[in-house]
């Protein structure tokens, strides 16, 4: 049996009269059109890597994995670094648990090839015992590597491109610290708001303006989560001035205690075992060296302001959630939420925060039966929906009708996004000519305009011209134009729905390791498609639904602002205020 391991941004490779695949695998993950077409290319069966596995519920075992090793590995400021850092590993432990039930499937004597060599590859190889895997010759590392960042930038804007230079090349900030501004300190008492993306700030900020009599303070870990307009009563800060030179003392014996901890894991598990033989836990020390200069920069911030409260729109990614934990160990209250619809992650980690804010009962419902967080930590108030366009607005705007798609970095979820597209543009252009609708892409922060024309041109270059792209925040026009919308699991969901406005799931691109689709399904937000065919029946179901009366589904509650001024300050009783 001749088994080809496609990595996943390689192509299939030309079919040859002297070769042919029993099987090939795709470790990244493509519509079944794409595998349907390659089938007859490669002479061959072509799965996905993602086929196997059970999706949302092996987040159980991953959670098992993960708390293995809670408490172990703890500094001198209480920063457990393997509850940090571990959650950078997440999705690797599960492309492991993925390749042990492949090769269940496999001979142990199967002639293995692969596109190019990876720790997947590797662990495979392992888990089969193979003795040897063939690398198909193709593009070498060095044109790879080029052809790589080539791509990569050409989907990028100039500011995207800086920011991705500075945290490949100056992970510990030490250049751009020496450029930064110092904060004039005032003493006031303040909320720390930390952020590292544009979504995590607007969801904070728009917390902070619910208190207009409390002062917020809004640090940046990076420069691309900065917003130009915030609410009056919150300051910003950069938190590059506050980096320092690393204690090489401290480095040194974290490093030489992650060593002794790694034995501790490869010895508990068997995923931990694999992920060491193939490497990958390699990255940790450097992972480490990162983590502890910003941990040190945000206990400058903590010296240096009069920090009361702490608001946490991303406790998964380690610049948000070290100064969770660092202010939960000081004492000052803490209290944590998501800037999307639904938190997939909370599944797997320890909440830190003394209080969770779910927007809604949705949300509320996925916390507890769902990812198994505690009733007693769980309180509902949402920052506010947005609404359409004032009278004034509305007369001085075009009132164009828009069929809008709101993307998704589809290649997170370990998607070709490039196939996701090739599959789903013609449907696309098609329904909006058949509903007299203007095609219009609301692209997602991490996209740019560039990279999203340079799509459009490729797989429909004659009709280019014709469509709307739109970056940045969403604008009271985009909500007053828009009378279809499509996306995949995207928050949008929950606003369109909310707003009225007809939306419809993707559901054959979600990620399978969420369950948000089958969740905004549970409470009736949005409906599901199963493929880009059925984009075709959409105009039948706008019409039925014009026939009937559509109930907004109530998926969003307002916080109550006394009740977010008691958990961030603990003016009251904390159960008081969640139980009210």
């Amino acid at each position: 049996m001749r088994v080809l391991l496609l990595h996943p941004e390689d192509q299939l490779p030309a079919a040859r009269p002297d070769r042919a695949w029993d099987l090939v695998v795709d470790l990244g993950r493509a519509p079944v059109a794409t595998y349907q077409r390659w089938s007859k290319e490669a002479g061959g069966r072509v799965i996905s890597l993602y086929d196997f596995g059970g999706g949302f519920d092996d987040g159980q075992q991953v959670r098992k994995l993960l708390q293995l090793g809670l408490g172990r590995w703890v500094d001198s400021l209480g920063v457990d670094w393997w509850d940090v850092l571990s959650l950078m590993i997440e999705s690797d432990l599960r492309q492991l648990m993925r390749i042990r039930l492949l090769a269940q499937e496999l001979d142990a004597g199967c002639e293995l090839h692969t596109s190019r060599s990876s720790g997947l590859v590797k662990a495979l190889q392992m888990l089969i015992g193979a003795h040897h895997v063939h690398v198909e010759k193709g593009v070498g590392p060095v044109r790879r590597w080029a052809q790589h960042y080539r791509d990569a930038f050409s989907r990028l804007d100039t500011g995207q491109i800086r920011q991705v230079f500075q945290d490949k090349f100056d992970r510990e900030h030490t250049v751009r610290r020496r450029f930064a501004r110092n904060r004039r300190v005032s003493g006031d008492a303040v909320v720390l708001l930390p952020s590292a993306y544009v979504n995590v700030s607007r969801t904070a900020s728009s917390y902070a303006a619910l208190l207009p009599s409390q002062k917020f303070l809004m640090v940046y870990a990076r420069n691309s989560a900065r917003l130009k307009n915030l609410p009056p009563n919150v300051g910003t800060a950069s938190l590059d001035p506050y980096f320092m030179t690393p204690d090489a003392g401290e480095a040194a014996a974290l490093e030489k205690t992650w060593e002794s901890f790694k034995t501790y894991l490869v010895a508990s598990a068997e995923e931990y075992s694999v992920a060491n033989a193939v490497g990958m836990l390699d990255n940790i020390p450097r992972l480490l060296r990162w983590g502890t200069a910003v941990r040190d920069a945000w206990n400058q911030v903590f010296k240096s302001e009069n920090v009361v409260g702490c608001l946490c729109a991303d406790d998964s990614n380690p610049y948000t959630r070290i100064p969770l934990i660092l202010a939960s160990n000081r004492g000052i209250p803490t209290v944590a939420c998501h800037h999307g619809a639904l938190d997939s992650k909370m599944a797997v980690k320890v909440s830190r925060a003394d209080t969770y804010i779910a927007k809604g009962e949705m949300e509320r419902d996925y916390l507890l039966r769902s990812c198994g967080v505690g009733a007693d930590r769980v309180m509902l108030g949402g920052q506010g929906l947005p609404t359409g366009p004032g009278p004034v607005q509305a007369a001085t705007q075009t009132r164009e009708a828009w069929l809008v798609f709101f993307t998704e970095p589809y290649e997170a979820a370990g998607w070709r996004s490039d196939e996701v597209y090739r599959d789903l543009l013609p449907e696309l252009w098609l329904l909006a000519q058949s509903s007299g609708l203007k095609l219009v892409f609301k692209l997602h922060p991490f996209e740019s305009v560039k990279g999203h024309r340079r799509i459009l041109r490729k797989y429909l270059p004659q009709q280019e011209p014709e469509i709307m792209v739109i970056a940045g925040a969403p604008s009271a026009q985009l909500w007053s134009n828009t009378r279809c919308a499509l996306t995949v699991q995207s928050t949008v969901a929950l606003q369109c729905a909310s707003l009225g406005i007809p939306v419809f799931l993707c559901y054959w691109l979600r990620d399978l390791t969420t369950g948000y689709v089958e969740q905004f399904s549970r409470f009736g937000v949005g409906n599901i498609l199963e493929s880009a065919e059925e984009l075709r029946e959409i105009p039948r179901i706008l019409q039925e639904m014009a026939r009937t009366e559509q109930l907004r589904p109530a998926v969003w509650e307002t916080m109550d602002p006394r009740k977010l001024r008691e958990l961030l300050l603990q003016t009251g009783s904390l159960s008081e205020a969640i139980k009210a």
